[in-house]
């Protein structure tokens, strides 16, 4: 059995792009369309690309989350013929209808959901018609399309599921033999009022033919009930989506798989039709060795979801002043070499005196879990390698990862809201692997507070995790990096400010100097 995972691309490149916004369609608008464009773009050459989904987890979603998908039709995709289609006078579906007027004969039904059962109902409705080419429908909007006479394939109301539970047990008895099993899926927040995190991720999960379900994680009855599911999956298997880590991480890892969050990226099965890709950076640089110096290496963070990856970050690269003006690191998904290559060489094409270092999930299966452990680190060079990425950030068990990976500088646990891993001052060498832990950014009067308590004398090193790229952390560690160096003659040490990469290379330089004497 093949055990060696990889993401899945869309086999038929792209040619030319038919976009239609979706900012004025009703979320279940917004569903119809996505799923239409996983069939359509699987196998055409000229593909649907929308813009304006709806995502809540988008910094609270409608106005105030980051839109990205038309700057990357200039950015990323300007070589390519496009269409703009006019949207339909329609209140409540103007976007769609525009969608459903050109693709309407590539619909083979109607698959309609359960408003009584939403979540559970709208997640298996996506795996019937990944099966099927089926429209996933709102009852209403299934009264709507009437005059086209579409058959239903399903009608959840008549299944009359009352739980999450039984109607998973219907989609694997029915549905899970024939879906692919390569990767595996899972979603959540998938409501219709103004808390969902919406549908942008269906065109993925539909021309893959990948098995989605909901289960209420923070549910001891459900969440238990993800083994049911998961161990269907080779051990190691990537579950792509999302479902809250707060419960998921620890289960997962307990059984054996690892969560990749895929949330609000529009258009990946517009991203990952385009060649894979490969990278290379500038070779690590140690900065002079100062027996009184502090080495900071400033990192952004939490690029293992494609949230970040591919709407956050880029996000901030294009609207930051400062971008690259003090050396930094920015975590991202390596998995772009696949899933999104154009955007990936985008960011390549920025280096400056950046670093992009890699984060492949959220969690890993536990090490104690042989088999499902070995596939993990064997899926983290693979991409690490492709990438040409130096660094790796890793919050759980970033030892016995370090150990079998082997990564140039292991930045180690997590400095967020859950504090994790190891600590500011134990930094240290294994075989290749520069271990470095992490510490949060608060202010210049934080860093300089680390200075003083430091434990021993000599050089230090700190890997500081600024946030994520939600607010303009180039300016902000900007404004920092002024602060300390004003305070250098006060403090009596003198301030370094490193990619990841460099701070490795520097500790490397540090030893061997220090071995000497």
């Amino acid at each position: 059995m093949e055990n060696k995972f990889r993401y899945l691309k869309i086999a038929v490149p792209t040619k030319s792009l038919i976009v239609v916004d979706l900012k004025n369609d009703r979320i279940d608008g917004q569903i119809a369309a996505c799923v239409l464009q996983g069939i359509i773009n699987r196998d055409q050459e000229n593909k649907i690309y929308v813009t304006n989904t709806y995502c809540y987890d988008n910094k609270k979603g409608g106005a105030t989350q980051v839109q990205i998908a038309d700057r990357f039709l200039d950015s990323l995709f300007s070589d390519l013929p496009t269409e703009r289609l006019t949207p339909v006078n329609d209140v409540n579906w103007p976007g769609f209808r525009a969608l459903l007027r050109r693709f309407a004969e590539h619909i083979k039904g109607l698959v309609i959901w359960d408003p009584h059962l939403e979540q559970a109902t709208i997640e298996a409705a996506t795996t019937v018609a990944a099966q099927t080419d089926g429209l996933v429908v709102s009852p209403k909007l299934a009264q709507a399309l009437s005059e086209y006479n579409f058959p239903v394939i399903v009608d959840f109301r008549n299944l009359a599921f009352t739980n999450n539970i039984d109607c998973l047990d219907w989609l694997i008895e029915n549905w899970f033999e024939k879906a692919c099993h390569k990767l595996a899926f899972t979603w959540s927040h998938m409501t219709t009022d103004e808390k969902s995190w919406g549908a942008a991720n269906k065109d993925y999960v539909v021309a893959m033919k990948l098995f989605t379900y909901y289960l209420d994680i923070t549910d001891d009855n459900e969440s238990a009930y993800y083994a049911k599911v998961l161990r269907r999956y080779l051990p190691g298997t990537p579950i792509l989506g999302w479902t809250d880590e707060r419960w998921a991480d620890a289960l997962f890892a307990k059984l054996g798989y690892f969560m990749v969050p895929y949330i609000s990226v529009e258009n990946l099965t517009v991203h990952s039709s385009f060649p894979a890709t490969t990278g290379k950076q500038s070779d690590p640089q140690p900065a002079a060795i100062n027996h009184n110096g502090v080495y900071i290496a400033f990192f952004i963070a939490d690029g293992d979801n494609l949230l970040h990856s591919m709407i956050y970050e880029p996000d901030i690269i294009m609207s930051s002043s400062s971008y690259d003006q003090i050396p930094m690191t920015w975590i991202i998904n390596p998995g772009m070499v696949d899933l999104a290559p154009r955007l990936f060489n985008w960011y390549y094409d920025r280096l400056g005196q950046q670093e992009f270092g890699a984060m492949l999930s959220d969690g890993h299966p536990h090490s104690d879990r042989y088999q499902a452990f070995k596939r993990y680190c064997e899926f983290c060079e693979y991409y690490l390698s492709r990438a040409g990425m130096l660094t790796l950030k890793q919050m759980e068990e970033s030892e016995a990862v370090g150990w079998n990976v082997q990564p140039y500088v292991m930045n180690s646990g997590y400095a967020g809201i859950c504090p994790k891993g190891i600590g500011p001052y134990d930094y240290h060498m294994d075989a290749n692997t520069f271990h470095i832990g992490s510490v949060e950014l608060v202010n210049a009067d934080s860093i300089r507070r680390l200075v003083r308590q430091a434990p021993t004398k000599g050089p230090l090193f700190f890997s500081v995790f600024c946030g994520t790229a939600v607010v303009d952390q180039p300016t902000i560690v900007q404004s920092i990096t002024e602060q300390l160096k004003q305070t250098e003659s006060e403090d009596g040490v003198s301030y370094y400010f490193l990619r990841s990469m460099d701070l490795g290379a520097t500790y490397r330089a540090w030893l061997a100097t220090s071995s000497k004497k």
